[in-house]
């Protein structure tokens, strides 16, 4: 052993000799040929999309005989297939959510072949990123303040953009009761208005070209007077999307009583007046400086967009609502990618969003997630607990339960909310557990009695020892209260499932501080 010790040492010297001979250039080279064969590893892993890593398995559920529990020191990773069963991130405000799960997940990402969409909701997400993307060797592009502008409505169809609108609405609390007339009606006259606008001015055919349109009657009017010279002009198909929309200016919305206008043009201003905001007209319907963002290129080239908004420039209403219009374009291109051979059909692009709960809605979401496998989209999302989301449904929890169980991968920190307590315990349910409880007595006596030869009296002593031994079997919570308490902000509990098993234990995470 003393050998071997000595033997190390006098490597170690020999060494730090070689290296204090070394010239600078010689440094030099070899510094750089180390930085080319790191670019080099990172160009190899960019050509292909491995999985992901969430943590180390502590083996606490194995420990207590759960089907589904890893061994100790074991990695958690999900395959591609996996992580397109899409993650959702559970955790108190400063329990780890993001030094320890998104940002080591979008670190990974990016050295991946893969695309991002990612949806900075607090606005404070730009520095992270653009450190991750340099770890990474890539770039981002900036969508909305600053950056690059997002027509919201270009290359969807009339019917299309007026049900984002609809998602709007419900987002809003209207749309229930009563309020679904006011709502059906107002995305009936967005439908025409912006029918005729793709007809006969497709350049002005955006958010704000819609809001115009709602409110200025005689620009309306012009349009549809236009649009009645120019018929003989259209094809077949656009003379009778015209008429339709013609029929109901004149016989449908120009019959309504003042009151009626009225209330249905207040229920489109409540969601179309932020985007007259010159700011939002800069960001969402004309093109900025920077060129107009194309997300195609999340597909075909691997992009990653960065949607900025600060709600202290653009208001809270006009913020959610373009984050929410920008959700619902990615989710219909993503739809569309299967259709259109010409687009890259295998890389995967990633959504992510922390503070979900902001852009949740009951439409898009419901129809979207349960299908999102087939379309190569990971989604990665966070919220505070499972009460956020139901809350920001109206407190629909069929709603929330239907969108919860299409992120099968679920990353719980520690957290005090009691819904999502539930939800572990429903899911993760109870195990038996022996149960043993042991007894000791010892007992000492004395008796006298009578009188002895020498006149003393006579002493007896008795003594007596018992030991007992229970065992029952209890049932008991796999993961309780007390467990997740005694988490701290490197441990998080997954509940998930990979490959054709389900996966559940208590991981040790590592996190990722960036400047």
């Amino acid at each position: 052993m003393g050998k071997q010790t000595a033997d190390v040492q006098l490597e170690r010297e020999k060494e730090a000799i070689i290296e204090a001979s070394k010239t600078p250039e010689q440094r030099a080279a070899e510094a750089a040929a180390r930085e080319a064969e790191a670019v080099q590893r990172r160009a190899e892993m960019r050509q292909q999309f491995i999985g992901l890593h969430l943590g180390d398995s502590v083996g606490m559920m194995h420990g207590r005989g759960h089907v589904g529990g890893v061994p100790q020191g074991q990695h958690v990773e999900l395959a591609r297939e996996d992580a397109s069963k899409n993650i959702i991130i559970f955790g108190g405000t400063g329990g780890g959510k993001t030094s320890r799960s998104i940002n080591p997940l979008l670190r990974q990402l990016f050295m991946q072949n893969a695309g991002a969409l990612i949806f900075d909701i607090k606005t404070d997400f730009i520095k992270e990123v653009g450190a991750l993307t340099n770890m990474a060797g890539r770039s981002f592009k900036v969508v909305g303040d600053g950056g690059m502008t997002l027509n919201l409505f270009r290359g969807c169809t009339p019917e299309l953009a007026a049900s984002y609108l609809k998602s709007c609405f419900l987002v809003q609390g209207q749309g229930s009761g009563d309020g679904a007339f006011w709502v059906d009606s107002s995305v009936e006259m967005a439908r025409h208005c912006l029918n005729v606008l793709n007809l006969l001015r497709p350049q002005q055919y955006s958010i704000a070209g819609l809001y115009d349109i709602v409110f200025d009657n005689a620009a309306r009017d012009a349009l549809v007077a236009e649009g009645a010279e120019k018929l003989s002009e259209m094809n077949d198909r656009d003379q009778r999307l015209f008429i339709q929309s013609q029929r109901f200016f004149i016989n449908v919305w120009n019959e309504h009583d003042e009151k009626l206008r009225k209330n249905i043009l207040g229920t489109m201003n409540a969601v179309l007046s932020p985007f007259a905001h010159p700011d939002m007209v800069d960001a969402f319907s004309i093109e900025s400086e920077q060129g107009e963002a194309d997300m195609t290129e999340l597909v075909n080239d691997g992009a990653v967009f960065l949607v900025n908004l600060p709600m202290t420039k653009y208001g809270r209403e006009g913020a959610r609502f373009a984050y929410l219009l920008v959700k619902l374009r990615f989710m219909n291109m993503m739809r569309e990618r299967r259709t259109r051979q010409d687009w890259n059909q295998d890389r995967p692009v990633a959504f992510v969003c922390d503070e979900y709960q902001a852009i949740v809605d009951p439409i898009s979401d419901t129809d979207f997630w349960d299908k999102s496998r087939s379309t190569r989209t990971i989604g990665i999302v966070s919220m505070q607990g499972v009460a956020s989301l139901v809350h920001a449904l109206g407190n629909n929890k069929a709603v929330a339960e239907a969108i919860l169980q299409n992120f099968r991968q679920r990353i719980i920190f520690r957290t005090e909310d009691e819904a999502t307590l539930r939800h572990i315990r429903d899911v993760l349910g109870q195990v038996d557990v022996l149960m043993t409880s042991t007894g000791y007595s010892a007992s000492e006596s004395e008796t006298i009695s009578g009188v002895n030869a020498f006149g003393g009296k006579n002493l007896s002593l008795s003594s007596s020892e018992s030991e007992s031994e229970n065992s029952s079997m209890q049932r008991q919570d796999l993961f309780g209260s007390n467990d997740m308490r005694s988490l701290s902000a490197d441990y998080c509990l997954f509940i998930g499932n990979i490959g054709d098993h389900a996966v559940d234990e208590v991981l040790a995470v590592k996190p990722l501080y960036v400047n």
